[in-house]
């Protein structure tokens, strides 16, 4: 990459990797289709953990959890997760250390006013003013929050079920999310089209959509409703020779016990159409660009920290788990001039994060980072030598409940070590709905011995000292800060 080249970095919420109609999806998703269609898209890429801080913070810094110090959502229920330190450096702090005019909007999540303080030219006035839960002062409750997800939002939608899914009241797009941070950039490179800025720009569009609930203008509403849905295959799902946890409610939205078949096609349709509109709000920002000349002078990198369950399992939003649904996110690295292709080499969040390091220079003499740097592979269809499909994922904390899960996975299997209960195996070749567990297969005892040995040792190599914890576990679901069982 020219070193005058200018970067927009387009980061979504919850947005699976499969959710385009490029691939064969019936609601449209024009921008990012176009996106792909002259970049590189990635079909196997993977988060680090599929809850929003810790993916964050480990694609910021191109870091794990254990080297980072992020592992659970930050200000979000019984969470004590402090914030990012800023002896942790991320891409934003290099880009503004290597001169570049820096804008960052939208979802930070991973501390108080991170982007002000790690000093972006341009950005949102506050960021997460929330403080970590403190048994002796917080008022938070699984109760209290159920009751604003019940009742708390019925005013603004004239038809749902709050919590879920619902037809807002107001038709002004622009009040809401991800319109609001598009329009903020959108409105950054109108003032950096005008010339009075001599150094290239780094500019990120964090949208906190489609991430539920997926409360929805008139327009997208009526979009949902013409969409044809069909129920997952794994909805039915009894949980048998798996962790008991994964059948249970830990936020209130994760209970869809009040969900029928036709409002859980309601939910997956509204969930749809939320990323067609997030997906709008992409290409306002894109066509900024174009409109202002700058297109083909700019990198675009677009990913989203995780998927979303959308019925599968018969869970809603995310939990502490690894299902394909939520590990698996969508991937697309545009530099201008460099052909288009498509890649099923295995890569990481964590890569997505190097990337933008070495897209505005910075190296890994002094930072050792863990991440990889994809712009090898951006334009080519081949992977370089050396280069492993296999993708590991690390879960400890879910709003403050202790889950302890470390997962692999290869090109058929997956393995997930969970030291508070049973592990997990899936043949995703014949199983792909993973609902049968092989753990304690004869037939498969070979290959849960290869996995269980490659995430060993890869977990001694960035220093991730869970095996030595294991005995000090509590049970699965235990609040940290009170030592009572959640939720």
């Amino acid at each position: 990459m020219k070193n005058n080249q200018n970067i927009l970095f387009l980061f979504v919420d919850q947005w699976p990797a499969w959710a385009f109609s490029r691939r064969g999806e019936t609601f449209p998703t024009l921008a990012t289709d176009a996106l792909a269609a002259e970049g590189t898209e990635f079909l196997n890429a993977f988060t680090s953990c599929p809850l929003c801080t810790p993916a964050r913070a480990s694609l910021l810094t191109a870091r794990w959890a254990c080297q980072n110090g992020v592992y659970d959502n930050y200000s979000t229920g019984y969470s004590q997760q402090k914030p990012l330190s800023f002896d942790k450096p991320t891409w934003m702090d290099e880009a503004v250390r290597r001169g570049y005019h820096v804008g960052y909007y939208g979802k930070w999540h991973v501390g108080t006013d991170g982007p002000i303080l790690r000093g972006a030219h341009r950005c949102d006035k506050k960021y997460d003013s929330k403080n970590p839960y403190d048994p002796a002062i917080s008022d938070f409750s699984y109760e209290k929050t159920k009751k604003f997800y019940t009742t708390g939002m019925d005013e603004r939608f004239s038809e749902g079920r709050a919590g879920f899914w619902g037809t807002l009241k107001d038709p002004d797009e622009n009040k809401i999310a991800p319109f609001r941070e598009a329009n903020k950039g959108v409105a950054f490179i109108d003032e950096y089209a005008k010339g009075c800025i001599d150094k290239p720009f780094f500019l990120t569009v964090s949208m906190g959509p489609p991430h539920f609930p997926h409360y929805l203008p008139p327009k997208y509403a009526a979009l949902a409703k013409s969409l044809s849905v069909k129920l997952p295959a794994s909805i039915r799902d009894r949980f048998d020779n798996k962790p008991p946890f994964q059948a249970k409610p830990w936020w209130p939205v994760m209970d869809t016990s009040v969900l029928n078949d036709e409002e859980w096609k309601t939910v997956i349709q509204f969930s749809q159409a939320h990323i067609s509109m997030t997906d709008d709000a992409v290409g306002r920002v894109i066509n900024a660009l174009k409109k202002n000349n700058l297109y083909d002078n700019t990198a675009i990198v677009f990913i989203a920290d995780h998927g979303d369950m959308q019925g599968s399992h018969n869970r809603f939003d995310k939990g502490p788990y690894f299902y394909e649904e939520v590990w698996r996110i969508p991937l697309i690295v545009r530099i201008p001039g460099v052909q288009p292709a498509k890649h099923k080499t295995f890569v990481s969040i964590l890569d997505t994060g190097e990337t933008l390091f070495r897209l505005i220079g910075a190296d890994t003499a002094s930072k050792p980072r863990a991440g990889r740097n994809l712009l090898s592979l951006v334009g080519l269809s081949g992977s370089p030598d050396g280069w492993e499909n296999i993708a590991y994922g690390a879960y400890d904390l879910y709003n403050g409940m202790s889950f302890a899960v470390r997962a692999i996975r290869d090109e058929r299997y997956k393995y997930i070590w969970n030291p508070q209960t049973v592990d997990e195996l899936y043949d995703l070749k014949d199983d792909p709905a993973e609902l049968t567990n092989r753990i304690g297969d004869p037939a498969f005892a070979a290959v849960n011995k290869v996995l269980r040995e490659k995430l060993l040792r890869w977990m001694e190599s960035v220093g991730d000292d869970l095996p030595s914890r294991t005995q000090k576990l509590p049970e699965a679901g235990t609040i940290l800060a009170t030592g009572r069982m959640g939720p």
